[in-house]
Formats: C-alpha cells, sequence, structure tokens
C-alpha cells in the first residue's frame, strides 16, 4: 500500500473545508472520522465549458483502494450515501440558480441530468484512493460510456490500415474555471452541503 505520507488524497483528507490543495481543488465537504468518513472537492478544472461546468469529486478519509471495502463499514456505507446524495442535491442546486444554465421551467422542475463516474485504480507501484466524480451529463461530459446501451448504437468506423473497429467521440480536454467562479461555487457548495 502507498506510503500515506506520499498520497495526495490522504494528505488533502486531513484539510478542512475551505482550504486550497495543492492541485487547486477546494475542499468543499467533510462528513464522519478517520475511519468511516467521506471528503468532497471542487476541482479547479472541467471537462466541459468551464463557464458552466464544474466537477465534484468524493473521496474516503482513510486510505481504501476498493469499492468492496465500503461494504465492510455500515457507517462508512451509510456517510457515502448521506454524501453522495447531498452533493448531487447542491449540484442540482447550483445548476437550477446560475444565469449560464438557460433552463426552461419544465427542466427546472423535472430534474437535471449528472453523472457520476467512479474509480478504484491499482496499478504495480501505485495505489490510489477510490473516488467518485459528479458532474453536469452534456455536451463533451454526456458522452455515451461502453456501459450505456446508446454507446452501442453509435456508428462504428474502419481503421483502414489495422482493420480495427472504432467509434468516434469527442475528445474531453480539461480547462481551467476563472478563480473568481471557481470562488463562488466552493463558497455556494460550502452553504448548501453544511
Amino acid at each position: 500500500m502507498t506510503n500515506e505520507h506520499h498520497c495526495t488524497f490522504c494528505n488533502e483528507s486531513k484539510m478542512n473545508v475551505g482550504e486550497k490543495t495543492e492541485y487547486g481543488s477546494i475542499i468543499i465537504y467533510k462528513i464522519g472520522n478517520n475511519h468511516n468518513g467521506w471528503f468532497a472537492t471542487l476541482s479547479p478544472r472541467t471537462g466541459g465549458n468551464p463557464e458552466k461546468n464544474f466537477t465534484v469529486q468524493l473521496m474516503t478519509l482513510s486510505h481504501l483502494t476498493h469499492f468492496s471495502e465500503i461494504f465492510k463499514n455500515k457507517e462508512l456505507a451509510k456517510n457515502y450515501g448521506i454524501a453522495l446524495a447531498k452533493i448531487y442535491n447542491a449540484v442540482t442546486e447550483i445548476i437550477k440558480e446560475d444565469p449560464f444554465f438557460e433552463l426552461d421551467a419544465k427542466t427546472r422542475e423535472k430534474g437535471i441530468a449528472l453523472a457520476v463516474y467512479g474509480k478504484c485504480t491499482t496499478w504495480e507501484k501505485k495505489k490510489e484512493h477510490l473516488h467518485f466524480k459528479v458532474f453536469q451529463f452534456q455536451d463533451s461530459l454526456g458522452q455515451p460510456f461502453t456501459v450505456d446501451s446508446s454507446f452501442g448504437r453509435k456508428k462504428v468506423f474502419v481503421d483502414p490500415v489495422s482493420q480495427e473497429k472504432f467509434i468516434k467521440m469527442t475528445p474531453v480536454i480539461k480547462k481551467p474555471i476563472r478563480e473568481k467562479r471557481l470562488q463562488y461555487l466552493s463558497k455556494r457548495l460550502i452553504e448548501l452541503l453544511n
């Protein structure tokens, strides 16, 4: 297992709500303790439109690397559910009130499309915290993923040289969020989450 002193997420988990990480993320939420807790950050970059999109990342306070570890601790699982539900609600509220989202009344009432992406990766010499990213499912961030039924309906192309089949996707390139917007989003998320 990675030495916690060299683990970025372990170091971030010790920070207080409102503090900025070395990466530039802002700690926006914490629940529980080191044994059963979670913390969330607002990323300083987005793969979508930096004037409209943003990403919240949820991680465990302790050094966990596999999803199955959540099940082994009922309080950790409970706090995960509470944290994720609060994050969904906060992100939705910000989208509803943000003038950049020209939403009609029907869309505001029915709901906002969000996506969550979870990752636990173990490489030969590195283990990282399992983490979940919550973001708006739209534009380049709203493309179907391999497990979506709509992914299978995309047009299949064949490479003329290798004969390998592939599907075209729009590239997702992370762009920085303006500091003023990042500060606004972090303060609003902290208000809604705490």
